[in-house]
């Protein structure tokens, strides 16, 4: 290897950050495995600690929400709309089994209970779960007397409706047609019964019942019907008012219990939640003294992680001026000649960078020489283009627009007469007797015919968009954006007389001169609308003018058919 080589390889910069990096690395490995050490000291010392006191609090925890839990599930059963005894009973007894597990686990897994906190636990424990047999026994009883209550509803509704079918009969004698309105009173005060909380209530509705029944006894009924009707009034109704004093008062007797239910288990909840807060305190003690073993090692940590900053924000220092300044100098030198300025260019030094720079240099100077010579390539290109474009879309007879360039400015002005929503003229005409125009004076003057005709219909052409094109043979066609179908026809006027001026003798017509014949259309595309209609529109009119003795204009109404013809 060389001398200059050597020298290259000690001056590489890639050796050079690479050292960098593996000391910043280094130095990170370092740290993160002290951090690592300390933070693993740190935790099994925490579980060491925290495992004798904090799982014994966590389950003394659980030990309360169960007991908070058969409460609360107690409380669901009484406020519900449905109290379903048996499945409650089995929710209440799941919940006792969750609290003696629980409780059984506090005294294997945590150890076991001081026996003055289990006196306390079993002080309220016991007559709380008696308790809660007491309230399933009136909760079973209170659902039979609702069961028959059920069916009181029941036959009230079936009595209802038998009044309603008697009333609806025809023909009935007068005691019977009486009957209807007591009938409907009774049982109208039997039901509200059946919601009544208050026992003075109950006797008042009773009372009210029981003076409509008496109405009912005081009619001489003749119909059977309405006899048998009465009796089962009379037999059924007086029942509600009987039966639902004894409903009322076991659903207080029910709340009672529940009321002595919920302090017990208050009174459970309470010795639970000491012997939970015992021991929340005893953890607590626990994890403060690791917390102050660990802020210790915390400021130890913090004073290498500082060394750590210190370190790697001399690497960056150093890293950014050798290397990146420089970097970003040359590239915003690349960026200038990518964009046309030139600037000089870094390459000081004997690095990677510099020889970069050496090397850009090298480039730009070939590519300005290149550059020189595809601009010189691309201006002769431009120009062939230019001729040729003039060449395609130029008619070389007339020195007007050819189809072609005609059908393209045609697509896009039609687009945008769609999208804008504007109007549209089209003028389409043809040179009178044109065949006996060459047959007499020949083709040379034919030709030279189209080419002034030509000339004269563009030169009344004055507007940016307009356009006069060379169609077939001898027709035309004008362009005329966002023009209506007067304006338009106004236009096509001037046509007709600047060909006329033009005085072209012509012996076989019987103006005496070459004239023409316009057909003209416009208005607002659609989006259904079609070109080829539009266009078709306008050879109609142009045949229309033709027909009509030539040398005129014929404008095509809206729609397809005769449009109106004027003589030029």
């Amino acid at each position: 290897m060389t001398a200059s080589g050597r020298m290259t390889i000690r001056n590489s910069l890639g050796r050079r950050l690479t050292f960098i990096i593996m000391l910043v690395f280094g130095l990170y490995l370092l740290s993160a495995s002290l951090f690592a050490y300390v933070i693993f000291s740190q935790y099994s010392r925490l579980v060491g600690a925290v495992s004798g006191h904090f799982e014994r609090a966590m389950i003394a925890a659980e030990l309360t929400r169960d007991a908070e839990t058969i409460a609360a599930e107690v409380y669901e059963l009484l406020v519900g709309n449905d109290r379903s005894v048996s499945a409650g009973n089995r929710r209440v007894e799941n919940l006792a089994s969750i609290y003696q597990g629980t409780r059984e686990r506090l005294e294997q897994d945590g150890g076991r209970m001081s026996e003055a906190d289990a006196a306390a636990l079993d002080r309220w424990q016991t007559p709380f779960f008696s308790s809660l047999d007491r309230l399933n026994e009136r909760l079973r009883a209170e659902q039979e007397l609702q069961a028959e209550q059920f069916h009181q509803v029941d036959d009230l509704f079936l009595l209802l409706r038998r009044v309603s079918e008697l009333q609806s009969m025809e023909g009935l004698p007068v005691a019977e047609q009486r009957f209807t309105g007591p009938a409907l009173a009774a049982l109208g005060y039997a039901a509200a019964a059946l919601s009544a909380e208050r026992p003075g209530h109950i006797s008042r509705l009773k009372a009210y019942c029981e003076q409509q029944l008496q109405v009912l006894s005081g009619l001489t009924l003749t119909q059977p019907d309405f006899i048998a009707l009465r009796a089962r009034l009379e037999q059924q109704l007086p029942a509600v008012f009987t039966r639902r004093g004894p409903l009322l008062r076991h659903a207080r007797a029910t709340l009672a219990t529940a009321r002595q239910t919920r302090v017990l288990a208050q009174k459970l909840t309470s010795a639970t939640f000491g012997y939970h807060k015992r021991l929340k305190a005893s953890a607590e003690q626990a994890l403060a003294e690791q917390q102050a073993l660990m802020q210790n090692s915390l400021a130890g940590l913090l004073a290498a992680s500082m060394m750590l900053v210190l370190i790697t924000l001399g690497a960056i220092f150093y890293i950014r001026r050798a290397i990146i300044y420089r970097i970003n100098d040359l590239s915003r030198a690349m960026l200038s000649h990518g964009e046309g300025k030139p600037v000089p260019i870094p390459s000081e030094g004997d690095d990677e960078i510099s020889r970069m720079g050496a090397t850009f240099e090298t480039f730009v100077n070939a590519r300005q020489t290149a550059e020189q010579q595809l601009a010189r390539a691309n201006r002769h290109l431009q120009e062939m283009n230019q001729s040729l474009q003039r060449l395609s879309e130029v008619d070389d007879l007339t020195q007007i627009a050819n189809r072609r360039c005609f059908d393209r400015h045609l697509e896009a002005e039609w687009r945008r007469a769609q999208r804008e929503q504007r109007s549209l003229g089209l003028v389409m005409g043809d040179i009178d007797y044109f065949k006996r125009f060459n047959d007499e004076y020949g083709h040379q003057e034919g030709d030279e015919c189209l080419h002034r005709v030509a000339q004269a219909l563009a030169g009344q052409l004055h507007r940016q968009g307009d356009m006069v094109a060379r169609y077939g043979g001898e027709e035309f066609i004008v362009l005329l954006p966002e023009l209506d179908l007067w304006q338009t026809r106004h236009v096509a006027g001037r046509l007709l007389q600047a060909v006329r001026a033009l005085n072209i003798a012509h012996d076989q017509s019987e103006h005496g001169v070459v004239t023409l014949s316009l057909g003209v259309v416009a208005g607002v595309p659609e989006q259904h609308d079609r070109i080829e209609d539009f266009v078709g529109r306008a050879d109609k009119a142009l045949y229309a003018a033709k027909e009509q003795g030539r040398n005129r204009l014929c404008a095509a109404p809206p729609e397809c058919g005769a449009g109106e013809c004027r003589p030029g």
